[in-house]
């Protein structure tokens, strides 16, 4: 019955804010017992550090706050929610086959695909595969239906992406979520802490609650354990230990660790324009790699780490730490690397 997929998807949907809650329940227990237990031992040693401390601690606290709500309640985006096609914008480039010869298209113009219109569809060079919806032919009305948005990836037999679960075209670095039951834009991966798929939206709010994460965990945990051996070793034997600051030390130290390996795998994969399915996809286009006659990847997303940065991150610096989308784009259109295309193109046509 086809109530029934709905219902259950709609089930899934309730438990997973479970995770979402115990993760805002933690973060405001960790602030409670921080300043109820912790700060009045460090206070006994110096009054400065402890307003230090707090101070701190409350401001990385709402940081890492303010990117998690955004993480789970804001939109990662989706292919129906783009921009309409405005003067051709999403107009395709003629694909580039293995039966073109190197005088039917010149360098200069195959650079203006590159750097004016950021765009090239390339038609055998495509390495990965695609995820189930993308298996099976399409049928004439789906190409050209998928023939109207801009892309310069295609599917492994040639076609252009479609998503035949959704019934609509798929942008470039789109995936179809089948937890959220609908196509992401640029997905990322799919968080059951956030209930929510990290995508073009909230990737840059994703990151900065790792990062922001990882500093409120690393800064509890330094400053309760400093306080604590400190009040150890004035204790008397009758006197009782605080099971919740011991649990505090245990929870930052367990939270901070995991939290540093994800943040800078992400900020890796920042710096050079790849989503965690991109890294294990392998859906670049591959190249020849010269005269050694090994072959290589090539991220045509790629355009060096500052440009990366910049496109995520926003060109305000100022912004740069604040969890809110100054992403670059519309999540459809991504600049390409002029170097990659041509070499993808030079390899198309021996």
């Amino acid at each position: 019955m086809t109530w029934f997929p709905w219902n259950r998807r709609k089930v899934y949907h309730a438990l997973g804010f479970f995770p979402v809650l115990f993760t805002l329940g933690l973060m405001l227990w960790s602030a409670l017992v921080y300043v109820h237990s912790v700060v009045p031992l460090i206070a006994s040693g110096s009054r400065l550090l402890a307003a230090l401390c707090v101070v701190s601690a409350l401001a990385i606290w709402v940081l890492t706050m303010w990117s998690y709500v955004n993480c789970v309640f804001v939109s990662p985006g989706a292919p129906s929610g783009s921009s309409a096609p405005t003067n051709g914008q999403y107009s395709r480039v003629a694909p580039v086959s293995r039966a073109s010869r190197p005088g039917s298209q010149d360098s200069a113009s195959r650079r203006r695909y590159a750097d004016d219109s950021d765009s090239g569809s390339v038609f055998s060079g495509s390495s990965g595969s695609e995820y189930s919806d993308d298996e099976g032919p399409l049928t004439t009305e789906q190409v050209r239906r998928a023939e109207l948005v801009y892309s310069i990836t295609v599917r492994e037999n040639g076609q252009p992406r479609f998503c035949l679960k959704c019934n609509g075209p798929k942008p470039d670095r789109t995936h179809h979520c089948s937890v959220c039951g609908a196509c992401v834009l640029k997905m990322d991966h799919h968080c059951p802490w956030l209930n929510n798929c990290v995508g073009f939206r909230t990737q840059k709010a994703f990151i900065l609650f790792l990062l922001y994460g990882c500093l409120y965990c690393t800064l509890i945990f330094v400053t309760a354990l400093v306080g604590f051996l400190r009040d150890f070793a004035h204790l008397d034997v009758d006197a009782n230990i605080s099971l919740s600051l011991i649990f505090l030390l245990i929870a930052s130290c367990s939270f901070s660790l995991p939290l540093l390996v994800f943040g800078g795998y992400h900020v890796y994969l920042l710096l050079t324009n790849t989503t965690t399915i991109e890294s294990y996809e392998e859906n670049n286009f591959r190249v020849a790699a010269g005269s050694q006659g090994k072959e290589k990847y090539v991220n045509l997303f790629d355009l060096g780490p500052r440009r990366n940065f910049v496109q995520v991150f926003g060109p305000s610096w100022f912004m740069w730490l604040v969890p809110v989308n100054t992403t670059i784009g519309d999540g459809v259109r991504f600049p390409i690397s002029s170097e990659g295309y041509n070499e993808l193109y030079r390899r198309n046509i021996d």
